[in-house]
């Protein structure tokens, strides 16, 4: 029962209403800043996956940092399969607060890999498992805030569990 509320919770979390609607290029403009801002992510070694959909298709054309990667499924499952470990995802989501109020959550797929032979609608020889991790029973806390202030014409970032506080 939580599996099946934690799928629809995730298939439902970024969905916008008429009118709370945001360009998709403010958007991306909003996914850069975020992954920019990550520090935590951006000061760990090693590369940084995002996942191949939409919004990670777009945002590869954009000044993301070389700290992250954009594969697809099958290079992701290919990479899995060499590393014989799991390839964790970053899955990049958003919930609109209001015209001027924009949530940014982080999300993590794991992707694992096995070369093995198996039937599954015909002969495969790949298997890949993709599972969600849990966010926690805290209720929504956003990773972060960002609220466009009109006075500079931009986005700021003012709140969420990736903001580094300033004293």
């Amino acid at each position: 029962m939580t599996i099946i509320l934690t799928l629809i919770g995730f298939l439902t979390f970024g969905q916008e209403t008429e009118l709370n609607t945001i360009e998709k290029n403010e958007l991306d403009s909003i996914y850069v800043k975020a992954l920019n801002t990550r520090f935590d992510l951006l000061l760990s070694s090693g590369w940084k996956y995002i996942e191949p959909n939409e919004i990670g298709q777009r945002i590869s054309k954009l000044n993301v940092s070389d700290q992250y990667k954009f594969l697809t499924n099958e290079e992701l499952i290919e990479l899995s399969i060499k590393e014989k470990k799991t390839v964790k995802i970053i899955r990049l989501t958003h919930k609109i607060i209001g015209i001027d109020t924009v949530d940014v959550n982080f999300g993590i797929v794991n992707v694992t890999g096995k070369r093995k032979i198996h039937f599954n609608n015909g002969l495969k020889f790949k298997k890949a498992d993709f599972a969600l991790e849990c966010g926690g029973t805290n209720g929504y806390v956003p990773d972060m805030r960002f609220v466009f202030d009109r006075k500079k014409n931009n986005w700021v970032l003012i709140d969420g569990k990736y903001k580094i506080q300033s004293e």
